[in-house]
């Protein structure tokens, strides 16, 4: 009997990089700077090498953040580019917070496809000239994206300061978004809190015919309700631009 799989926690981090160009040094040392935070976090591996971006693709859906570091060969790169492109549609569905990193490239030859990075996407035009539509879907994730505001190395450099830049980002956009969902929740159970209160003020007083029996029920099914509307104070207390 085969041994049951072990739990894998599902990635916190996506970042997508080109391999050759990165890998070694700066993805390395945010790696560890990420992980040394107990940030989970996700590279493409094996993955890139058998252009498996169904897997890639998998991996995306189930991260809460993707940093997307741009550099010179970035677009040289047709696996970044699909990446990209899942990450541009996971973004517009709302389901994926995205820093974009701009490292040794300009913000504006990303923008406008130019300089190296301009050249190694031209290059892809040429090699994908027979499927126009790809071509559109990368320049349009590309120019989403990039209108975002991201960190650069311009900024802060391309070693340690870039590093730690980019894991307070992260560590701020998962602070945020724990955040927010405590406080969906707890608007979910003020609503439906509220829900039974109004039923023990109803229809409870149509079932209840015993005065006392009434008011005991009325004072039960109101306490969550009470409790729930304290809750939603303190979050819009300690939120209150949200």
């Amino acid at each position: 009997m085969a041994e049951p799989r072990p739990y894998q926690r599902p990635p916190q981090v996506f970042i997508s990089f080109h391999g050759d160009e990165l890998r070694d040094n700066f993805i390395r040392y945010l790696v560890w700077g990420l992980r040394d935070e107990r940030v989970n976090v996700f590279i493409d591996r094996a993955e890139a090498n058998r252009r498996d971006i169904r897997n890639i693709s998998t991996k995306i859906e189930e991260s809460n953040i993707a940093v997307i570091i741009f550099s010179k060969r970035y677009t040289e790169s047709e696996m970044c580019l699909n990446e990209h492109q899942k990450m541009h549609e996971h973004v517009k569905q709302s389901n994926l917070k995205v820093i974009p990193v701009f490292y040794d490239v300009s913000i504006s030859d990303v923008k406008n496809l130019e300089g190296e990075f301009g050249n190694h996407f031209e290059e892809m035009k040429m090699k994908y000239a027979n499927d126009p539509l790809k071509i559109l879907n990368w320049e349009n994730s590309l120019s989403s994206i990039v209108e975002r505001t991201g960190l650069t190395s311009e900024e802060h450099g391309t070693g340690l300061g870039l590093v730690m830049a980019i894991v307070r980002a992260v560590k701020s956009e998962l602070t945020d978004s724990l955040e927010r969902r405590k406080i969906m929740k707890g608007q979910v159970f003020v609503l439906a809190s509220a829900a039974v209160f109004i039923f023990s003020l109803f229809v409870a007083r149509l079932l209840c015919t015993d005065v006392k029996v009434y008011k005991a029920v009325k004072c039960l099914l109101g306490f969550p309700v009470l409790v729930g509307v304290l809750h939603q104070l303190y979050c819009l207390r300690k939120h209150p631009n949200r």
